[in-house]
């Protein structure tokens, strides 16, 4: 069965510290309209970007001579027992502030090409009301245990919250990706329309926390430059949204980013 990436029908724009590569993913779709920005690595870009091939599919059992060829499966060890990366957070669930340490297993995905890297110890936190014996938390995913299962209360975790807001309002938010139809002409260029993908972290309560889409359109004034994003989003920096709800969705008024120190 052949494996197809989480959004397989848009252009990706991935973001590096100092450079910018742009690959249009294969896709089954008709449509191959959208592009989308990835930040400079961070603690929690760096998860995002390793995980999504598990939650996508992605991974399959190798064997043979075809052993090294798939992605390595986002899994951690603890107890002796293995767990498995379990979808992508949209909200973040409460924890104990209790750690244990975990490891990551060596892994190949080069074929043979490259050493396989190794063990690696990491610190994964307790979840408020999961026991360890079947789940925790690292960085912005839920590993699961072998065997067992999320309670259904959990499901709330991983659906964005829909924008119920009767008033205007404002977010302060971490950038975590955008996603447009547009292909950037130059570093740094980001027209509207597009999605801003973003981590809430002040606003009203019930979207503290969530990671959203925030919709930018032509009427959207101010929004983003080039120099905002070179200043601030490529740096996993932050954004400052005016919104509005419409029909669920969260609309941008305003985008800027917080002012430089």
């Amino acid at each position: 069965m052949a494996c197809t990436p989480a959004h397989s029908d848009e252009r990706v724009f991935w973001q590096d510290w100092s450079h910018a590569v742009w690959a249009e993913l294969a896709t089954r779709g008709s449509r191959l309209t959208d592009m989308t920005w990835l930040p400079s690595p961070s603690p929690r870009l760096t998860l995002l970007a390793a995980t999504v091939p598990l939650f996508a599919g992605c991974i399959s059992p190798v064997t043979g001579d075809r052993a090294g060829e798939a992605e390595c499966a986002a899994v951690i060890v603890y107890g002796g027992v293995t767990y498995w990366g379990h979808g992508e957070l949209k909200r973040d669930p409460a924890t104990t502030g209790r750690h244990v340490t975990g490891m990551i297993p060596s892994c190949d995905d080069s074929g043979g090409q490259e050493p396989p890297e190794r063990d690696e110890a990491v610190q994964v936190a307790e979840l408020v009301d999961v026991p360890l014996e079947t789940a925790f938390r690292w960085g912005d995913s839920i590993f699961i245990r072998e065997g067992r299962e999320l309670p259904a209360a959990t499901r709330v975790w991983f659906r964005a919250p829909r924008c119920t807001t009767s008033t205007k309002f404002e977010l302060v938010a971490d950038w975590v990706g955008v996603t447009g139809p547009r292909r950037p002409r130059f570093d740094g260029d980001l027209r509207p329309p597009y999605r801003l993908q973003v981590h809430v972290t002040k606003g009203p309560d019930e979207y503290v926390g969530a990671t959203i889409a925030v919709h930018a359109d032509a009427a959207t004034d101010p929004t983003l430059g080039p120099e905002d994003v070179k200043a601030s989003l490529w740096q996993g920096g932050q954004v400052i949204a005016r919104v509005k709800c419409d029909a669920g969705r969260f609309q941008a008024l305003s985008l800027r980013v917080p002012s430089q120190q």
